[in-house]
């Protein structure tokens, strides 16, 4: 929504990387720093990412501070003793390398290291929407750092998988190359990279496989509905920072490898080369990246191989290409401008499809079976190439300026589908495509009101525009019926969705005012203007007909105002308790209707109003007592009108009432002595519907999961040396209506995951990682295959048995 949704879930901000992480020694080095004047987090976060050091701060004590420019040759320590001049702040130095700020004449209280997903303060180019120096989030989230998210990377095969293990109200992740099913209290999530939103209008359910982790430097999850960012964050939003330019001057090489531990063999040994490069020469600065990943075959606990999905796709056996660079221009000390280009290639290359005969047998009773002899000239596929020019101004008329321009091009092609038996397919053996090319703005500008400090209107506006189209191509069926399912002769191609052009403008002005150091407050409005239009086009359902019938084009228009309010109460240091409300919209799938469209179809009669939510919650975070820290939230989420829904096949628009309502809590503990961390989360949830016509019914298994438990025990024995043993629990429940089996609706069965990463600093330079993923080699299956994706057997698919991965990262 538009509140600053930065995070202080555990009342620290631990900047600059994941605490049990060895670090480089730089503490007592001087190096060259050039660090603007600044509110005094975000001076102490340039510090940190500059000089790799460890600093530990209660958040609220840079609240309404201001630091002066710090430029030329310092340590860590003494830059930090400038930044903190006049300030009533001092610096306590825990060892060489890690620093801790606290009131002058107050004791450093807080724990010297924090294990696990923790809060961290954001180290980013420019200002961003969902931070601030001034007031307290009212808003629970999450802070993956790059060290972090590397090491939780090695007991997890994906991006969505990492982040399933590490985030409360997160669903499971499928363990293919689709986010579908994965909600984030059971809605929907805006995922962005650099603020660059990567949800289209025709959502591919693919955004956090369209870029690989090993360019991210840091990960936030705000949970909750949000309308700051424009549309798609009913449930939250993810907000991906790809690694910096600027600094001195560094390169990092990293290599991977993986092979599953069930079934040894060529087959299904995957890996990755990474090359990393960033620094400054004067007012110039810079990064550039480049790498290659193979993933190789999965695996199941029998030593199996697991088929492809039919449904959503996957990258089994698959080939990964990544480049990208930043350039950036000092223009003063208030000025800077950058420009980065990214592109992401993910193409399959697999000689293995589902055997179609298992979708026979009743659903849910067999795996589904992986055949060879594929005959397919175009698999799955994901490309995504982005263009991003920042532009920030420090002080404009007294405001701080943050504006934004970017474009993007994607396109995916998905697996081949039989889909004789959907009507609005035409009865087609076909594969869909779909290539999207978008462009957009943002403008946000933060302006202090008063003399005091204690005010500040947060306001600027959006603008995005969407091109997307899904062609689609038509195979033999003759061919496909003959080789069981393994030959793919193309014979024409069709129109799945005609062009369709969405613009959305947006406006926002957030208002925030810090009391004194218990109470703050803010709120605020949003306007959202939305219109998509499309030509005359042949639909699907008509291609077989002898004499089709053209669908009429047309335009249709919307808007939403949204609002938001909430307030912080920190009775004490180290506590705080909040209370909220704010509003989020989802823009309508205008694709959805397009693509099911029949004769005589009427987009004035499509109902596709935009879904409003309205999110209340409550919520705590602070410490518990020495050396632990804890959060808790209540939250209660209702919309008038439902999402998108599948029904024998096909994707369509559901216009149902809808609430969601759960808690979930946190807890992060430290021995004294750093040497031994531990905790855990939980997260439950339960989600009504309310068809016309009908009472209150529960939710599918693809929209509200499970309750979900986790848990970790990290033993640093060494400072070089880390070692962390995880688990995921998801329980059982029956989502059946009146014990009738239907799609999302099945009764699932409850699963465990252990993971085990340890971590070696060899010296500053050089890290070795191992993780075993599925230590205890569980044969299970992921809540998105108990639900049953295809309805049948295609999609009941096994989850990888134990995973070995290896890594070397060289930093010079």
């Amino acid at each position: 929504m538009l509140f600053p949704l930065r995070s202080r879930q555990l009342r620290l901000s631990l900047l600059a990387s994941s605490l049990l992480i060895a670090m480089s020694a730089q503490g007592r080095e001087k190096m060259n720093l050039d660090l603007p004047a600044a509110p005094l987090g975000e001076a102490i976060n340039a510090l940190a990412q500059q000089s790799s050091v460890q600093i530990i701060f209660a958040s609220d004590l840079g609240a309404g501070r201001n630091a002066p420019a710090v430029k030329g040759q310092f340590t860590p320590e003494e830059a930090l003793q400038t930044l903190l001049k006049d300030s009533g702040l001092q610096v306590q130095a825990k060892d060489e390398r890690t620093f801790v700020i606290v009131a002058q004449g107050g004791p450093a209280s807080s724990p010297e290291i924090q294990s696990g997903p923790v809060e961290m303060a954001q180290m980013e180019i420019t200002a961003s929407r969902t931070s601030s120096s001034l007031v307290s989030a009212t808003r629970q989230s999450t802070v993956l750092e790059h060290e972090q998210l590397q090491e939780l990377r090695q007991g997890s095969e994906s991006l969505a998988t990492v982040l399933a293990k590490a985030i409360p109200g997160m669903s499971d992740s499928s363990r293919t190359v689709t986010e579908y099913g994965q909600t984030l209290r059971g809605r929907s999530m805006l995922v962005m990279v650099d603020g660059v939103p990567l949800n289209t209008n025709r959502d591919s359910s693919r955004n956090l496989a369209n870029i690989d982790p090993a360019l991210i430097e840091r990960v936030e999850v705000i949970r909750g509905s949000s309308a700051i960012y424009g549309s798609g964050a009913t449930g939250g939003i993810i907000s991906i920072t790809t690694r910096p330019a600027g600094g001195e001057n560094r390169a990092e090489t990293s290599l991977s490898a993986t092979s599953p531990l069930t079934r040894l063999g060529s087959d299904g040994l995957g890996g990755q080369f990474q090359q990393y490069f960033a620094g400054s020469q004067g007012a110039v600065d810079y990064s550039f990246d480049f790498g290659t990943r193979h993933i190789g075959a999965s695996y199941d606990a029998h030593g199996d191989r697991i088929a492809p999905e039919p449904s959503q796709g996957d990258l089994f056996d698959s080939n990964i290409y990544n480049i990208g660079g930043k350039l950036g221009l000092h223009i003063d000390e208030d000025q800077r401008i950058q420009l980065a280009v990214s592109h992401y290639d993910a193409r399959q290359d697999t000689d293995y499809a589902t055997d179609p005969s298992v979708a026979r047998l009743p659903a849910g009773s067999v795996p589904a079976n992986a055949i060879k002899g594929l005959d397919l000239d175009e698999q799955n596929r994901i490309r995504n190439t982005l263009v991003n020019l920042e532009y920030e101004n420090l002080d404009i008329l007294g405001s701080r300026l943050s504006a934004q321009m970017y474009y993007r091009d994607y396109f995916t092609r998905f697996t081949p589908f039989d889909a004789r038996a959907v009507a609005t397919r035409g009865g087609n053996v076909d594969q869909i495509m779909q290539n999207s090319e978008v462009f957009g703005s943002r403008l946000t500008l933060r302006t202090p009101l008063g003399e005091s400090g204690s005010t500040e209107l947060v306001w600027g506006g959006d603008y995005n525009q969407e091109r997307s189209d899904m062609p689609l191509d038509v195979f033999d069926p003759a061919a496909y019926d003959a080789s069981g399912g393994l030959v793919f002769d193309k014979i024409g191609k069709l129109t799945y969705m005609p062009p369709l052009r969405t613009r959305s403008a947006g406006a926002f002005a957030q208002l925030q005012h810090r009391f004194d150091e218990h109470w703050s407050v803010d709120g605020g409005l949003r306007y959202e203007y939305s219109t998509a239009e499309f030509d005359d086009f042949i639909p699907l359902s008509e291609s077989a007909a002898a004499s089709p019938v053209a669908v009429k084009g047309g335009d249709i228009h919307y808007d939403a105002v949204l609002s938001n309010l909430g307030i912080v109460y920190s009775p004490v240091l180290g506590q705080e308790i909040y209370a909220s409300f704010s509003q989020g919209f989802q823009l309508p799938d205008v694709g959805i209707q397009l693509r099911n469209a029949r004769r005589g179809f009427d987009i004035d009669a499509s109902n596709l109003e935009p879904v409003k939510t309205n999110n209340y919650e409550l919520g705590w975070r602070g410490e518990l007592g020495n050396n632990t820290l804890g959060t808790l939230a209540l939250f209660y989420t209702t919309s008038k009108l439902g999402d998108v829904q599948s029904f024998n096949n096909g994707l369509i628009l559901t216009r149902t009432k809808e609430r969601i309502y759960g808690a979930e809590a946190s807890a992060d503990w430290l021995s004294d002595d750093a040497v031994w961390g531990a905790g855990g989360s939980a997260a439950w949830m339960r989600g009504r519907e309310k068809p016309d016509g009908k009472g209150w019914q529960d939710m599918t298994g693809y929209r509200v999961p499970p309750l979900k438990l986790t848990a970790y025990v990290q033993y640093k024995p060494t400072l070089d040396w880390s070692n962390r043993l995880q688990a995921t629990f998801f329980d059982s429940k029956d989502y059946r209506l009146d014990g009738v089996d239907s799609f999302g609706r099945h009764q699932v069965s409850t699963y465990t995951t252990v993971d085990l990463v340890s971590q070696y600093q060899i010296s500053a330079d050089d890290k070795v990682s191992v993780g075993i993923q599925n230590l205890f080699n569980r044969d299970y299956y992921p809540l998105y295959s108990q639900l049953l994706r295809n309805n049948n057997n295609t999609s009941h698919l096994p989850a990888p048995g134990t995973v070995l991965t290896a890594s070397y990262t060289h930093n010079w």
